[in-house]
């Protein structure tokens, strides 16, 4: 009977625990496939666990915990599928995936006959959303991604005559298909076109470059191949082109833009010797670039790595913001009404849940109702797709950059300046009912050599660093203006005046400058938490003239051989701090932001169109943290000695203690107190962590004083026993004041 009951109970509370949390499905190929694919699942799968370890650690939603369910469809349409059935008969109420356009478009028949919602951050086919109301996608479509490249290749390079080569599957042939009829309808002209067979092999992959090869002998050879493939199909053929040492552009789509494809070469001798060999000049659209993204998406990159030991791909933020997506729907589902959330997601009913997840889904449609996740902020179209272009990245040295000319989205025509120039002119471009506008990529590199002369008082530094420019065309990237030089000089209205360039040059089209800068500058310190405090310094600046739609600076990583590794941090802070005993450098970020002037400075065409003027912003931020142990040893012996004194005077006979002998030793703990508060700015006005500390020193004193006061009252002035007694409770209420305020002062800031 007995266990009866307790089975009962166990039963119950598993019940209740189920009902509590909110699952997740994620199908994605983890198995008996290609390696770069088994990868890239495993990548959307980590993208998904972090997305939902961070809202489970905020509370859950809405003090729901979301658990995710992992599916394993190796990237084959019947196991897809097959999984997709195991989905619908689970607790499931939504879908992450599937990675392929194939595998997505087999296993979304079935979740829309289910009535169960679904979005994949990497599945391009226009047919996944186009014909299923229950698909999602945080990703564009092959109908903008093929006009995006044609366009490019077009209006951008400036190539009038290109090939195609197809995938065999839905996305190469849709693919393929749209770039045609694009670049067609552009004047410009298909040389050649092949598709891969379906049992495609070294021979067939041979076939095309022999008839590339005979093109070129007959003065018909494309200045680009357009390679409408996914990754597992363009290997055998990127190695055959550069073996054969072909001279023309590779331009490739989002399933081609990841580092695993220049990682599956690694092995190669010829790679080895030139890193890069087999991709240096690849193209490759995609959702995201890091190099030029803003801070919260290097936030994310950063977060991804120091969690999974990688550096994720696009996918990885794609698949990350698939899921915050969802978590937000649900989210905003149950903040719609009061008494929802009493019945939603509970498990009871799972059909009207899922459905409820979908409606938030559509809710998702504007800027005003759009998600800001950890690296974007979007919405989705009436085809349920989100609304960003790609970003175009082009290999070097096995890493993926940013090209040097990007097509940004312009949401407001009318707020671009001289607008009616610069569409006649091709510097804004239309694609279908979408304003895009060129805008140069400037790569920025600052090595920094010395940082010195770190004043709190005055939240200023001394810095030493050189600063470089990789650019193409006919810009000034080195009009910038310092947004945080010393303080001082900005309110005098002096700049920071960067002299001649220590060097100049070109190499292979690419412009470059090299400057060695030398000032101090300014960050606003928080000294809330002094002395467990952590400070920033940085290095930040804008062009004074180009806005963001017009120049970006990107992160020239590889240049600076990307030092945010931990091994050559490391290298680099022990040579760059060594000056500052106090501080000891935790990270270094570089990225790019975007500063907004809410002032149109008097230009019309922006005074009705709620636009502001933007601008890239560059920066380097090196996150520094006090050396705790030094400041204490050099500031906090004295306290120590302050209390250990006052612990004493709880043993001395009672008629030795006096409140002025603590009032003594008390006024002499106030100035020892005031002198380190000295250290601090004068317009600090709120509360630091060490205050606390000297709090507790004056609970203490108060204490002691107490006792004091009542041993010296009629009632035990003449009872010694009770006196004793006193102090007795004293010596052990001291300690464990102590003690415990330790403890709760290093849980609070240590």
């Amino acid at each position: 009977m007995f266990l009866t009951v307790i089975a009962v109970i166990v039963i119950t509370n598993l019940q209740e625990q189920n009902q509590k949390n909110i699952t997740i499905a994620i199908a994605a190929p983890l198995s008996n496939t290609g390696q770069v694919t088994q990868e890239l699942g495993k990548s959307m799968v980590r993208a998904a666990q972090l997305c939902i370890d961070q809202v489970n650690k905020a509370g859950g939603i809405e003090g729901r915990k979301v658990q995710l369910k992992i599916y394993d469809d190796q990237g084959k349409i019947d196991v897809a599928e097959k999984v997709a059935r195991e989905i619908v008969e689970s607790p499931a109420i939504a879908v992450i995936g599937h990675y392929s356009s194939s595998t997505s478009l087999a296993a979304g028949k079935i979740y829309q006959a289910a009535g169960i919602p679904a979005i994949s951050g990497s599945a391009t086919a226009d047919a996944v959303t186009a014909d299923n109301d229950w698909y999602f996608r945080t990703i564009f479509n092959d109908s903008f991604q093929g006009k995006f490249i044609a366009t490019y290749l077009r209006k951008v390079l400036g190539y009038s005559e290109i090939s195609i080569i197809r995938g065999y599957d839905v996305y190469g042939l849709n693919l393929g298909r749209t770039v045609e009829t694009a670049f067609r309808e552009l004047g410009g002209e298909i040389v050649a076109q092949w598709q891969l067979p379906t049992n495609q092999n070294l021979a067939s992959d041979r076939s095309i470059i022999e008839e590339l090869q005979e093109l070129k002998k007959s003065d018909r050879f494309p200045q680009a191949i357009v390679l409408a493939t996914n990754r597992a199909q363009v290997r055998s053929l990127l190695r055959e082109i550069k073996n054969r040492n072909l001279n023309l552009s590779l331009f490739g789509g989002d399933d081609i833009g990841d580092v695993s494809i220049a990682q599956s070469f690694s092995n190669l001798l010829k790679e080895q010797e030139t890193p890069g060999f087999f991709t240096n000049g690849l193209y490759a659209t995609v959702p995201t670039m890091y190099d030029v993204a803003n801070d919260r998406t290097q936030q994310f990159r950063k977060t991804f790595e120091e969690v999974y030991k990688m550096s994720p791909g696009w996918s990885a933020a794609s698949y990350y913001n698939a899921t915050t997506a969802i978590v937000e729907a649900i989210h905003r589902t149950l903040l719609t009404e009061k008494d929802l959330a009493k019945s939603a997601f509970t498990g009871k009913d799972i059909k009207k849940d899922r459905s409820r997840v979908r409606e938030g889904l559509l809710r998702i449609n504007s800027p005003d109702t759009a998600v800001a996740t950890g690296t974007k902020r979007f919405y989705f179209n009436r085809n349920n797709t989100v609304t960003f272009p790609p970003s175009v990245g082009i290999f070097d040295r096995g890493q993926l950059v940013s090209a040097f000319t990007q097509l940004q989205i312009v949401p407001n025509i009318e707020a671009i300046l001289n607008s009616e120039a610069k569409i006649p002119s091709e510097n804004i471009l239309q694609i279908g009912q979408q304003y895009l506008q060129k805008t140069d990529i400037v790569y920025v590199g600052l090595d920094i050599n010395k940082v010195s002369y770190l004043d709190e008082k005055s939240s200023t530094y001394l810095v030493d660093f050189y600063l470089w420019f990789r650019y193409k065309g006919n810009l000034n990237p080195d009009q910038i203006e310092f947004s945080n030089y010393g303080i001082d000089r900005l309110d005098s209205g002096e700049r920071l005046a960067i002299e001649e360039p220590i060097q100049r040059g070109e190499d292979n089209g690419v412009k470059y400058k090299i400057y060695r800068i030398k000032a101090d500058f300014h960050e606003e310190f928080d000294f809330r938490n002094y002395p467990f405090d952590k400070q920033h310094l940085s290095v930040r600046f804008r062009h004074t003239e180009l806005t963001r739609n017009r120049l970006i600076y990107a992160i020239d990583l590889i240049g600076m051989q990307d030092i945010t590794r931990k091994e050559l941090f490391n290298q680099w802070k022990e040579k760059v701090f060594n000056e500052i005993t106090s501080w000891t450098p935790t990270k270094i970020t570089f990225f790019q932001d975007t500063l907004v002037k809410d002032s149109t400075l008097g230009y019309r065409q922006l005074i009705d169109t709620k636009s502001n003027l933007e601008y890239s912003q560059f920066n380097a931020v090196i996150e520094i943290k006090r050396k705790l142990l030094s400041f204490s040893i050099k500031n906090l012996l004295p306290l120590w000695f302050f209390i250990a004194v006052a612990y004493q005077f709880l043993f001395l006979p009672f008629d030795l203690l006096s409140a002025e002998l603590l009032s003594g030793l008390l006024l002499a703990v106030v100035f020892y107190h005031l002198s380190l508060l000295d250290a601090l700015p004068d317009g600090v006005g709120y509360v630091v962590a060490l205050d606390y500390a000297f709090y507790l020193v004056y609970l203490l004193f108060g204490l002691e004083l107490t006792l004091v006061t009542v041993g010296s009252s009629d009632k035990f002035k003449n009872n010694e026993a009770q006196r004793k007694k006193l102090l007795l409770l004293g010596r052990v209420l001291f300690p464990m004041i102590v003690f415990v305020g330790s403890i709760w002062l290093y849980l609070l800031y240590v």
